[in-house]
């Protein structure tokens, strides 16, 4: 049995839902009712924070939609087809020069052009501190 689209991405829309319900209630109470404690209007925080709640259950609503969007299996090899236009060759080009950075070294060298100048060593090599453990404790003096 195929998903319908209300069983796909259900978070998303309870999210949508419950923001525009309490967000809707929230502007409609602002808006008629007369509210007011110890002499100061709250109804313009009520509607203010009914917009905002509106305005965000619209992510919801965005996720909801794009996680339902259906596209055949034939329109996705056809839109990802590999393409022997001269900006994709030239982009493909770009893309291996990029991925071929010495990435660990840090730098911006090509990994041809780091290996020319000073050779690597192929091990780690920890040193160990200038002063001994004594020295430090002890303020560099024995007696």
């Amino acid at each position: 049995m195929a998903p319908t689209s209300l069983a796909r991405c259900r978070l998303a829309l309870l999210f949508a839902v419950l923001m525009d319900l309490i967000g809707v209630i929230s502007l409609l109470v602002g808006i008629f009712a007369d509210l007011q404690l110890n002499g100061q209007d709250f109804g313009d925080l009520l509607i203010y924070t009914g917009a905002i709640l509106v305005f965000v259950s619209l992510i919801g609503w965005i996720f909801w939609y794009t996680g339902n969007i259906e596209i055949s299996l034939e329109e996705l090899q056809q839109d990802y087809m590999i393409k022997d236009g001269t900006l994709a060759r030239l982009a493909r080009k770009i893309s291996r020069h990029f991925s071929q950075r010495d990435v660990n070294r840090g730098n911006k060298n090509w990994k041809g052009d780091g290996q020319r100048g000073s050779p690597k060593p192929d091990t780690l090599q920890l040193s160990r501190t200038k002063a001994a453990k004594r020295d430090m404790f002890t303020g560099g003096s024995e007696s």
